[in-house]
């Protein structure tokens, strides 16, 4: 890995170190991020390509509608959010700081054949230079939270995004029930999130992204908010943007 640069925080990654192993596992320590998927972020991204006009007329709606769409998938972990993008047809590039999790995702790709699927284990700041404007979009998912400088790490990725191109965004809100949902209840009551997995203080609002997106000429186009039911147990988008929200906007031509 390249040298990373300050946006990065060692402890995160030690964290991300200690669920590598169970990253697969439906029912393991990041099982919210497995039912958010198929919940939130790819209708999320499917509305949103598809305005955009990146999806083609004859994949709407089919299981390959992401066909020649490149996307850059910013904390691309174990893979989780990258394979079910290029099993869709999308050509995609997952760039994480942590190691182990990117060996995890080259092992995991291997049950596939022939997906376009690339990993690079450093940091997007470290790979914007020679990536400029070479998506057609970019995902952001569950990354805003985990890093010790949103702006920069937003700046770099909108870098690598095409003008009209979109980036899609997932967070935890910095608010009194950020924290009291995310973290009290659900890492400390409840235990569906491992203990110490979030920190208040790298929540940030979508008024706040929306500032950083504005400076790197992006328009917000919507944000939703997004619901973990402890009573269904899976999410759902909601008018209530207050806990956790999803995002999404276009780099201006």
């Amino acid at each position: 890995m390249a040298e990373s640069k300050s946006s990065v925080i060692q402890s995160e990654i030690e964290a991300f170190n200690k669920y590598a192993a169970d990253w697969w596992n439906p029912n393991g320590m990041i099982k919210l991020l497995h039912q958010m998927i198929p919940a939130i972020r790819i209708p999320l991204m499917k509305s949103g390509l598809t305005d955009a006009g990146l999806v083609k007329e004859e994949n709407k709606g089919k299981s390959n509608m992401f066909e020649g769409i490149k996307i850059l998938d910013v904390g691309s972990g174990g893979g989780l959010m990258a394979e079910p993008m290029a099993l869709m047809g999308a050509q995609v590039t997952g760039v994480d700081p942590t190691q182990k999790l990117v060996d995890v995702a080259n092992e995991h790709i291997k049950i596939h054949e022939n997906l376009k699927v690339e990993y690079i284990c450093d940091t997007v700041e470290n790979i914007s230079a020679n990536n400029k404007e070479k998506f057609d979009a970019v995902t952001f998912f569950d990354v805003a939270e985990h890093v010790s400088d949103v702006r920069q790490v937003l700046k770099a990725s909108v870098e690598c995004l095409k003008p009209g191109g979109r980036i899609f965004i997932t967070t935890w809100n910095k608010t009194f029930m950020g924290w009291f949902y995310g973290i009290f209840l659900l890492e400390y009551v409840f235990g569906i999130v491992p203990r110490g997995a979030h920190d208040i203080k790298l929540f940030i609002s979508p008024e706040k992204i929306t500032e950083y997106l504005e400076e790197f000429n992006c328009k917000t186009l919507e944000v939703r908010g997004t619901w973990y039911s402890l009573w269904k147990r899976d999410w759902s988008f909601t008018s209530y943007t207050g806990v956790f929200y999803a995002m999404q906007a276009v780099k201006e031509k």
